[in-house]
């Protein structure tokens, strides 16, 4: 189990080679690059977490990344390939042999009911009934018994059960890599798909700086903030967090940046309403509209000279008149609906679109669309000084 060379021998990096395009090779020698730098080795920790996912035991992913040939070092990129060949496009009889591998002796040539037992007990925590079975002639087996073993009871173990019965989900280009995946999301947002493809190169450069390997609230916040004020900074983040798994992924901020900046305005305010929509109930209670209206009233403020009514107004009676002229419901808060009416034509909400349109380009990295875009992003640079963080 704790072998420090690969247990791949029968299959080659040649080989492996053969079964991907040379697309598919780049775009993962591109991604280990990101993730591992200049290094030629990937670490246990990254492998387990950027690789196999959340999906994978455990124990079962310690073992992959020793059987695969990786060491305190790291994973080679080479046995890397190897291992997820194997994983994706290997046939029964290499996972076959590759399970035979994991708990056959040193000399490879057959398996010790013990040593399988004791490796069982650590990786599941039983030893299944049907191992008998495999061992019913003596306290060893050969691979040709462990395979038609093997072959009857697929679901015998964690292993057997995630490679032999469909359980590996492991890609060997993470679908939120691929080309179509970049058509898809153009079909269903208002990006390009070159918007897309340059987006995702600014997406792993902002998701390289999380401490936790993921692009969470905690790596999220100081990126926005400034110009975004932090009382808004997790409201932003909920925004684009649709599965509201506390991370934003690479789709969700494609959608995020395509209904903030492109879409249409009702889209752009629905974007809006989120932000501020703190519980998520999908409507703004009078507290959510207080905050709401605070931090409208700050972001006039720090970006704006020019005068309004609102900045002499009691912030209660803002609401209130918020809610007088917009509830629809008369249950105290407003809809979707009834915040769209109300922010068609309200200075603040339009300056706080404005900003979110200037920070959406500054630092989450969307391209402006045309010339026009551009000037105005870089004449508000100019004249309000808005930070970003690189």
């Amino acid at each position: 189990m704790g072998a420090k060379e690969s247990r791949i021998g029968f299959l080659s990096y040649e080989e492996a080679l053969r079964r991907v395009t040379d697309v598919e090779l780049k775009r993962l020698k591109d991604a280990f690059k990101r993730t591992c730098g200049l290094s030629y080795y990937m670490g246990q920790h990254c492998f387990i977490r950027e690789v196999l996912g959340d999906g994978v035991p455990p124990k079962v992913a310690e073992v992959i990344y020793c059987s695969f040939g990786g060491t305190s070092k790291g994973l080679h990129f080479n046995n890397l390939i190897v291992g997820l060949v194997l994983l994706t496009r290997g046939k029964d009889e290499e996972k076959a042999k590759y399970i035979f591998s994991l708990f056959s002796s040193e000399s490879g040539n057959y398996v010790i009911r013990e040593e399988m037992e004791r490796m069982l007990h650590v990786v599941d925590g039983k030893v299944p009934d049907t191992l008998r079975k495999c061992f019913s002639e003596g306290e060893k087996v050969n691979y040709e018994k462990f395979r038609n073993w093997l072959f009857v009871n697929k679901d015998a173990f964690t292993f057997s059960r995630w490679l032999l019965s469909g359980g590996v989900y492991v890609t060997l280009t993470d679908d939120s890599d691929t080309p179509t995946f970049y058509q898809t999301l153009a079909g269903v947002t208002h990006l390009e798909e070159s918007d897309i493809i340059d987006l995702e190169k600014r997406y792993w450069l902002l998701k390289a700086q999380s401490r936790t390997g993921r692009f969470d609230l905690e790596t999220f916040g100081p990126l926005v903030s400034p110009p975004i004020r932090p009382s808004l900074s997790e409201g932003l983040f909920n925004a684009f967090d649709e599965n509201r798994d506390n991370h934003i992924d690479f789709k969700e901020i494609s959608c995020g940046l395509s209904a903030c900046c492109r879409g249409p305005l009702a889209e752009r305010q629905k974007f809006c309403f989120k932000v501020f929509d703190v519980d998520r109930d999908g409507v703004l209670s009078r507290v959510e509209l207080r905050d709401m209206v605070f931090a409208l009233l700050e972001v006039w403020k720090d970006n704006r000279t020019d005068d309004i009514p609102e900045l002499h107004m009691d912030l209660s009676d803002i609401v209130e008149g918020i809610l007088n002229a917009h509830d629809t419901t008369k249950f105290g808060h407003l809809t979707l609906e009834d915040y769209q009416i109300w922010s068609v034509k309200n200075v603040l909400a339009n300056e706080f679109l404005n900003l979110l349109f200037q920070v959406c380009h500054i630092v989450l990295g969307l391209r402006p669309a045309t010339p026009e875009e551009e000037g105005q992003i870089i004449r508000t640079l100019e004249t309000d000084q808005i930070y970003t963080r690189n």
